[in-house]
């Protein structure tokens, strides 16, 4: 009955042996375990590190030049739009105005009288410069519409101080000056209700090489409201340099 017994026992020993002695056959016999996608993610090799992109830079049109001011433009002088001359002394009653306005933020203008009333400033002279035309913006109200308007220039030329006069009326004649005054009647008045730009030849008052020290903007009756007074090309400047490189140059 005890030969059955260690019959078993060494049978038992004899298995454990083998199994001990082969682990590369059970290691190769065995099933491989299904892979997970937590597996996976644990076990992929992680990618290298992304470098970040430099700031993307505008590009730069080759070829094209840069934006230039036009000739006249550059050439442009302005005298008042906005603000006075650094230094400016006025006279008279000076009122900005922005609610009428044809540049910038505002227009000038001062209250409306029955008769002559008048605003002007002094400041640092300004050369006048070679072949220009002066431009001067003028709005007239068509509900106090003036009788007439004047500029008066203040300026300086070969050492003396001077004044003269630019002026437009109505179908009455209301300003009166003495013979000798230095004045120039230069056409009826200018569309009421709207911007129009009055254009004066500094040559037609002899300006030409002086130097400009103040303006005085005078209204006869009524109201009106000035803004953006410069120098700008005279047009005649360019019609003589293309006569003078004549048409086959």
């Amino acid at each position: 009955m005890r030969r059955p017994f260690y019959l078993a026992v060494l049978a038992l020993i004899l298995i454990s042996f083998f199994n001990s002695a082969n682990p590369e056959d059970k290691a190769i016999n065995a099933s491989p375990s299904p892979v997970t996608s937590s597996t996976a993610a644990a076990i992929e090799t992680p990618a290298p590190p992304t470098e970040t992109p430099a700031a993307a830079q505008p590009e730069i049109p080759v070829g094209v030049p840069p934006i230039q001011a036009k000739p006249e433009e550059e050439a442009m002088k302005v005298l008042i739009d906005d603000l006075l001359p650094a230094g400016a002394v006025t006279q008279g009653t000076w009122e900005w105005d922005t609610a009428v306005k044809y540049s910038g933020e505002k227009s000038h203008t001062q209250p409306a009288e029955k008769g002559l009333a008048e605003h002007s400033y002094r400041a640092a002279s300004v050369d006048v410069p070679e072949s220009c035309l002066l431009e001067q913006y003028v709005y007239l109200d068509p509900k106090a519409v003036p009788a007439g308007i004047m500029l008066t220039f203040r300026f300086e030329a070969d050492g003396k101080e001077g004044e003269i006069g630019v002026y437009r009326e109505g179908e009455e004649e209301v300003f009166v000056f003495n013979e000798d005054e230095p004045v120039i009647y230069d056409g009826t008045l200018p569309e009421p209700g709207k911007w129009e730009k009055w254009t004066i030849d500094p040559d037609d008052l002899d300006l030409t090489g002086a130097k400009i020290t103040g303006i005085s903007f005078a209204v006869y009756g009524g109201k009106a409201n000035w803004d953006l007074t410069r120098f700008v090309p005279s047009k005649k400047l360019k019609q003589n340099s293309a006569l003078e490189k004549g048409p086959n140059n």
